[in-house]
């Protein structure tokens, strides 16, 4: 009786450990993923990560305090253009997806949205605070 308790105490730590390596290294896993698709200039598989439609929301919303009204009747159809797979493809066709930012990363803030997916935004000299960027899933490597 006292063997089978302690086996069932080592799966239950083993069960927490692996979810807790799960919970905290997925995000970083899927960045590095993203970081070799940039560098090896897959556009398909970068593309796969990112949520256009959100990236596009929070763009138009961060662009809309600075532009006014008639600044944003132009930049909607320009920030659909370029928040979009077919312009990240040019990008890394061209060879000038790299090194475009606002400054150097001072770092990347990991916000979790649930159990299967996050959210990702840089922080660079140039500002205190960039676009959310990029979006992930743990179910995108299933």
């Amino acid at each position: 009786m006292r063997k089978s308790r302690t086996i069932a105490l080592a799966a239950a730590a083993l069960l927490a450990l692996l979810a807790s390596g799960w919970w905290f290294g997925s995000p970083w896993w899927t960045l590095w993923r993203m970081r070799k698709a940039a560098q090896s200039g897959d556009s398909e598989a970068l593309a796969g990560y990112i949520d256009f439609p959100a990236l596009r929301a929070s763009t138009r919303a961060q662009l809309a305090p600075r532009l006014g009204p008639l600044g944003n009747a132009f930049a909607g159809p320009a920030v659909d253009a370029l928040v979009s797979p077919s312009a990240l493809r040019l990008a890394l066709g061209s060879g000038r997806g790299a090194g475009r930012g606002g400054g150097k990363p001072a770092g990347i803030a990991l916000v979790r949205s649930g159990a299967g997916e996050f959210r990702s935004s840089a922080k660079t000299a140039a500002s205190s605070s960039a676009a959310t960027a990029l979006a992930g899933s743990w179910k995108k490597f299933v």
